[in-house]
């Protein structure tokens, strides 16, 4: 027993030892010389293949002088004959000892942080500090490496669509964003309704017309790049009103335009939602004014035995019904397909009842998802319009009165003169907040429960929903055509009003 707790004494001691000694060699990194060295001197930029490597910077460790203190390494590049004054600085820390540049990042850094010129070869130099975590150690510098690269003007990340044949106009500041191809240098898509008699272009960036890629008169296929005003400003025009895949490619400066088949607009004019929350009866969903692809339902969730839910295209129908695509899948699961293969459903916990949510079904197709969030009502809800006493002026606009039981309905009852009416729920008083607004514009009152659109111009996420519809300007309002007393419910949750003259 005695041999025994020796050996076992000796083999603690030896990986006690053993481990001491890797930790030792692993922080002191004995006198190596600081060195710096890369793949090239002589750097070609290609912008064919901006996404791939083109230079690496390697160094070695350096000397921590025996303290077995840590290193810290810094990188840096300037213009030659600068001696680093200024330039780029990259901070790399502890126990990393190379840095690699692809072509579109080695070129942005040249030209937008030394500020060279495009297609001007420059001579530049590198060098790496080495600092030791012990201060009694001197900062260790490398010497220099030079090396030489021309930068090439590269090609913008973001491609927009504009013109009068495009779903936002000639808006500049909202144009239609087009969606980039994943490894494909310069290539962008789309796929939308364009305008006949409308004509369209190409903008880089938002709020400006200039850089512009337009139609080349001499090749339909080709795109001309404008940078200037006084460059001529053909546009691409549209014959039929139609769907249409628009695909470019910049670097080629090469356009497709294709007509698709089938009819414009959405796949359905009805959806329901379905599910333990609604006994398994089909409950109809409200079509959204401005894209007519999306669908939206309101209301509070009192957990049922289930938890499920779906959607339906045909009341009464299980065919053809929107589904997630894992079974029980957790409400903030948006992706979704249209399919009879399963019969996956959408999965809300008993702890996550009981409260108001809100949900948008987009169907587009190639971008079907459904969005669902908690909602919580505004505390108030304003009136503002020349048919209320408050006129246009949104910082005295009229206050309804929120119902003490229901905090999601608003009531108010007063007199409105002829004129016009809208509801603020946040009196923003550069008017880009949220608002309850008619389904169209002049919408006179029916006396009845009737749909309202729900807008929340400064909410990114909310505005995202709408895709390429900008709702920046969408101003509807209610028209009153005769005075008197009038008495109003507002329902925040199922966004409908009931507007009648007393």
């Amino acid at each position: 027993m005695r041999n025994y707790i020796n050996t076992l004494f000796c083999l603690i001691v030896c990986l006690f030892v053993g481990a001491c000694s890797n930790d030792e060699m692993e922080l002191n990194k004995g006198e190596n010389e600081l060195l710096l060295n890369a793949t090239t001197t002589d750097v070609v930029l290609d912008i064919s293949k901006a996404t791939s490597e083109v230079l690496t910077f390697n160094w070695t460790s350096g000397s921590n002088k025996g303290t077995g203190t840590a290193i810290s390494y810094t990188f840096q590049i300037d213009i030659a004959g600068n001696n680093f004054a200024g330039g780029v600085v990259e901070y790399m820390g502890k126990s990393t000892y190379s840095i690699s540049y692809t072509n579109d990042q080695l070129t942005e850094l040249l030209s937008e942080e030394l500020g060279l010129s495009y297609g001007v070869e420059a001579n530049l130099e590198a060098r790496v500090t080495a600092k030791v975590a012990d201060e009694s150690v001197e900062d260790q510098v490398s010497e220099t490496f030079f090396f030489k690269a021309t930068p090439y003007k590269p090609l913008t990340k973001k491609l927009y669509l504009i013109g009068d044949a495009t779903p936002t106009g000639w808006n500049a500041d909202e144009p239609t964003e087009m969606n980039a191809i994943a490894g494909v240098i310069g290539g962008f898509t789309w796929q939308g309704v364009l305008k006949k008699n409308g004509k369209f272009k190409f903008i880089t960036t938002l709020g400006q017309f200039i850089p512009s890629y337009n139609y080349d008169p001499t090749q339909e296929t080709n795109l001309m790049y404008r940078e200037e005003e006084t460059q001529p400003d053909e546009q691409f025009a549209v014959a039929e009103t139609g769907n249409y895949s628009v695909t470019v490619n910049l670097l080629n400066k090469t356009i497709e335009i294709i007509k698709l088949a089938g009819e414009i607009g959405p796949k359905y004019d009805m959806l329901y939602f379905v599910g333990s929350f609604t006994g398994w009866s089909f409950v109809p969903m409200k079509q959204d004014v401005l894209n007519n692809f999306l669908f939206r339902y309101g209301a509070v969730f009192d957990w049922t035995d289930g938890g499920d839910f779906k959607f339906g295209t045909t009341s009464g129908s299980w065919d053809d019904m929107y589904h997630p695509l894992t079974e029980s899948a957790a409400y903030t699961e948006s992706a979704m397909e249209q399919t009879n293969a399963q019969d996956y459903k959408w999965f809300l916990p008993q702890d996550l009842c009981g409260k108001a949510y809100k949900l948008v079904v987009d169907i587009t197709m190639g971008k079907e998802k459904m969005l669902m969030q908690p909602f919580t009502p505004y505390a108030t809800i304003y009136m503002i319009g020349d048919a209320t006493a408050a006129g246009w002026d949104i910082g005295n606009a009229v206050e309804m009165t929120t119902d003490a039981n229901n905090p999601f309905l608003s009531t108010w009852e007063g007199q409105l003169n002829p004129g016009a009416l809208k509801f603020t729920c946040d009196k923003k008083s550069d008017l880009s907040g949220a608002w309850f607004m008619p389904t169209a514009g002049d919408a006179v009152p029916t006396g009845e429960e009737e749909p309202m659109l729900y807008l929340d111009k400064s909410d990114a996420e909310f505005k995202a929903q709408y895709g390429d519809v900008s709702i920046g300007d969408v101003d509807m309002k209610w028209k009153i055509t005769t005075a008197g007393i009038y008495s109003i419910t507002l329902n925040q949750l199922t966004e409908t009003i009931v507007l009648k003259s007393k």
